[in-house]
């Protein structure tokens, strides 16, 4: 199926790496121009490499503004449009009960996971509503829908995530900018690896249990997501989230 993305250009916030390094790979198959933003230089110089030097990395912080506005200006000069924006930066905090969460720990989940997200969005929306065409994908999870014990700032940034992604298509609903979110399950990446190095206090949670299906996510499967939903196939679709977890959420 010709997904017509073929000369789009395309900005993936969190890019250098598991998700986000997937979907970029997957646009450029499809003949996209793609501009990845990441705080990471040597993930993001790595990553250019790997794709080809036409591929345009920025250095960003997604959780200040003028940071993420200077990237988003960097891509208009560059591809002189941005067609479609996926905000997929993210981190997490070691799990601890709500009382043993530093402020600290709370302050840089919501600045980066929330934050960052309607800082990304706020950009694209700027640059997409007066051109009246563009498709902006929101990174979530599933639990947005779910608990998680031990990750209240993740959990309350993927909750919060949902709803800049309904307010926001709302607003857009007159134009012909659509904006939806993916909400994935556990998907084989560095970060959750780097979370099942700490004591965890919720180890027998749900949640922790892995997913119906018996497996993991592969970052490819939600890149074949991410495409659908960037791409005209999925006109219909607005303010929706599209849950991508092995089953887990059904139950």
């Amino acid at each position: 199926m010709d997904l017509e993305l073929g000369g789009k250009s395309v900005v993936i916030c969190g890019g250098a790496r598991g998700i986000g390094r997937a979907c970029a790979e997957a646009f450029v198959r499809e003949g996209a121009r793609v501009a990845i933003f990441d705080w990471n230089a040597d993930l993001l110089a790595e990553a250019r490499q790997a794709m080809g030097h036409d591929i345009l990395a920025v250095q960003v912080d997604v959780s200040d503004a003028a940071s993420v506005d200077a990237a988003h200006a960097q891509a208009i000069e560059t591809f002189g449009a941005i067609d479609v924006g996926f905000n997929n930066a993210g981190i997490n905090s070691p799990p601890r009960a709500i009382e043993d969460t530093s402020e600290e720990d709370w302050d840089r989940v919501i600045n980066v996971n929330l934050k960052g997200i309607w800082l990304c969005t706020r950009a694209q929306v700027r640059h997409m509503r007066p051109r009246n065409r563009g498709s902006i994908i929101n990174t979530t999870s599933n639990v947005a829908f779910t608990g998680a014990p031990g990750f209240a700032a993740y959990v309350a940034a993927k909750h919060g995530i949902v709803g800049i992604t309904r307010t926001v298509a709302l607003e857009l609903a007159k134009t012909e900018v659509r904006i939806n979110a993916i909400a994935p399950g556990t998907v084989r990446t560095s970060l959750g690896g780097e979370m099942r190095k700490f004591v965890d206090p919720f180890a027998d949670a749900l949640i922790r249990k892995g997913l119906p299906i018996g497996r993991f996510g592969e970052p490819s499967e939600v890149a074949d997501a991410v495409l659908w939903l960037a791409s005209p196939r999925s006109s219909f679709a607005l303010g929706s989230t599209l849950v991508i977890d092995g089953g887990f959420t059904a139950q």
